[in-house]
C-alpha cells in the first residue's frame, strides 16, 4: 500500500502543473507536423515507389544467376522497383550519375562457381538514406535469404529453388520462400509523418529523465534528502513507488502524443498496439532510472541536467531522429535505440518477437541502472 501511495503522490504532484505538460506536448506535435511535411516527398512510399529504379547487370549464366533473375523479375519485386538491364557495372554507374537509377545490382560471371566463395552480390547505392535505399536493401536482403535457402535445398535434394518455381511458381514461392517474400504491404505505413512521430515520441520520453532527476534531488541531496533517509519510510518503497509514478507520467505523455498522431495526422501504428505501448512504458521506466542514476553519481542537479540534455539531443540524433543517417554501432549508445528498433520492427515489419527481444534488452539496462544507483547511493550516504 505504501508503494501505491508513493506512486499516487508522485503522479499527483507532477500533474499539478498541467500547463507545462500541455505546452510540451503541443511543441512536439508541431515539430512532427513540420518535419513530416518537409520530408514528406522523401519518405512518402506512394510517391517514392515509382522512382525506385535499379540498374541490373547479371553476367552469370549458371544456377545462381538464374535464381537471381527469377527473384528480381518476380511479382513482389515488380511492385516496388523497375529494373533497367545494363551490360556492365560502368554502364550502371553512368545511370546513377545521370540520376536515372537509384542503385546498381551487379552479378559477376563467376557467381555460380562454387570454387569462388563466398558468393557476393555487389550493390551500389546512390544515397545512404531515403525510401529508395530502404527498398533496395529489402530486395537484396530477401534475395540473399532466398539463395541461402536454395543452397540447402540443392545440397539435400539436388533441385534448385529456380527449378521448383519453374514447375509451380506461385505455390512453391509461398511454401518455400514465405519468410523471405518481399511485399509492399509492410512498407505502406512508412511515411514521413509516421517516422517522425516515432522519433519525436521517443525524444519526448527521453526528457523524462528530468523526473528521475527531480526524484533524486528530493530523496538523496541536501537537507530534505537527509530527512527522507531518517524517516520511517523504507528507501525501497520510495524508490519503487516514486519511480513507477514518474515513469507513468512520462508514459502517459507518450500515449497522448501517440493518439494525437494517430487521429490528427493519420499515422498507422500497426496491428500490435499492446507491444507498442509496452515499449513506450519500459522506455519511460528506463529514462526515469537514468535520471535518478545521474544525480546519485554526480551529486549535483545542474550536472545531471546538463548530461541529461546532451543525452536527449545526442541520443535522438544518432538514432536518426532528426535526419535518417546510419551511425553504426555508435547508435547503441542512445537510450532510445532499442525502443526505436522495437517500434519499427512491430509497426512496419510485424516482427513481434524481435520487438520483444529489444524490450528485453531495455529491461536488462533498467536492472543495470538500478544496481549502479544502489552502489552509488551507498557511497553517497557513507
Amino acid at each position: 500500500m505504501n508503494i501505491l501511495f508513493q506512486m499516487f503522490y508522485a503522479v499527483k504532484r507532477m500533474l499539478m502543473n498541467p500547463k507545462a505538460i500541455l505546452i510540451n506536448l503541443l511543441t512536439y506535435a508541431i515539430v512532427i507536423l513540420i518535419l513530416g511535411s518537409v520530408f514528406g516527398s522523401t519518405y512518402d512510399i506512394q510517391k517514392s515507389l515509382g522512382k525506385v529504379t535499379i540498374a541490373y547487370a547479371n553476367l552469370d549464366s549458371g544456377r545462381n544467376g538464374a535464381m537471381v533473375d527469377a527473384v528480381l523479375h518476380s511479382n513482389d519485386v515488380a511492385q516496388l522497383a523497375e529494373l533497367k538491364p545494363v551490360m556492365s557495372l560502368e554502364d550502371g554507374k553512368v545511370l546513377i550519375n545521370k540520376d536515372e537509377a537509384d542503385a546498381i545490382i551487379y552479378i559477376p560471371d563467376n557467381f555460380s562457381d562454387d570454387k569462388d566463395l563466398p558468393h557476393v552480390v555487389k550493390v551500389y547505392l546512390s544515397t545512404d538514406y531515403g525510401v529508395p535505399t530502404m527498398v533496395v536493401k529489402n530486395i537484396v536482403s530477401s534475395l540473399t535469404n532466398m539463395m541461402n535457402t536454395s543452397s540447402v535445398i540443392y545440397k539435400i535434394t539436388g533441385q534448385t529453388e529456380v527449378d521448383a518455381m519453374a514447375s509451380e511458381h506461385q505455390k512453391n514461392n509461398e511454401e518455400n520462400v514465405k519468410e523471405q517474400s518481399l511485399t509492399s504491404s509492410s512498407l505502406q505505413a512508412t511515411t514521413a509523418m509516421g517516422y517522425y512521430s516515432i522519433a519525436m515520441i521517443l525524444m519526448l520520453l527521453l526528457y523524462g529523465q528530468e523526473y528521475g532527476i527531480f526524484m533524486a534531488s528530493e530523496d538523496y541531496l541536501g537537507t530534505l534528502g537527509n530527512r527522507m533517509r531518517l524517516s520511517a519510510v523504507k528507501p525501497y518503497v520510495l524508490y519503487i513507488g516514486k519511480g513507477l509514478g514518474l515513469s507513468l507520467v512520462t508514459f502517459l505523455q507518450g500515449v497522448i502524443l501517440l493518439l494525437f498522431t494517430k487521429y490528427a495526422y493519420g499515422v498507422d501504428w500497426g496491428n500490435h498496439i499492446i507491444v507498442v505501448l509496452l515499449t513506450l512504458f519500459i522506455l519511460s521506466v528506463l529514462v526515469t532510472l537514468l535520471g535518478l542514476m545521474l544525480v546519485i553519481i554526480t551529486r549535483s542537479i545542474q550536472k545531471a541536467q546538463s548530461i541529461s540534455s546532451f543525452i536527449s539531443l545526442g541520443g535522438t540524433f544518432i538514432v536518426g531522429g532528426f535526419v535518417i543517417a546510419d551511425f553504426g554501432s555508435v547508435a547503441y549508445l542512445s537510450p532510445s535505440y532499442y525502443a526505436k528498433t522495437a517500434l519499427f520492427n512491430v509497426v512496419y515489419g510485424n516482427q513481434v518477437e524481435q520487438a520483444l527481444a529489444n524490450i528485453g534488452v531495455m529491461i536488462l539496462i533498467c536492472i543495470g541502472f538500478v544496481l549502479v544507483s544502489l552502489v552509488a547511493s551507498r557511497r553517497t550516504v557513507e
